[in-house]
């Protein structure tokens, strides 16, 4: 992960806590699944997700990458939350 221009190689059992409106970005680069529980105060962020989130299918026990589409919106919801997303390039190609 990212925090700021810091890079932090979490494992298991990892906690990083950051201020708020720092920079930040995961990524797991590992080959196993990888577990995060994301904590965010104060609370009102969780409507954003609601909003732009895609219910798992029935059984499943892991999220397909994001749609050009999801992306998309995502961008689009965001700034309505306080929120700036600054992707990588390569994110934004996902499948169709």
């Amino acid at each position: 992960m990212f925090i700021g221009d810091q890079r932090l190689t979490a494992g298991a059992g990892t906690f990083a806590n950051m201020p708020v409106g720092t920079p930040h970005s995961f990524k797991n680069e590992g080959t196993q699944t990888a577990r995060v529980l994301i904590s965010v105060a104060p609370a009102g962020l969780e409507r954003m997700f609601a909003e732009v989130g895609v219910p798992l299918a029935e059984g499943a026990t892991s999220a397909p990458a994001p749609t050009k589409e999801e992306s998309d919106r995502l961008l689009a919801v965001a700034p309505r939350y306080g929120i700036e997303i600054r992707p990588p390039a390569h994110s934004l190609r996902r499948r169709p």
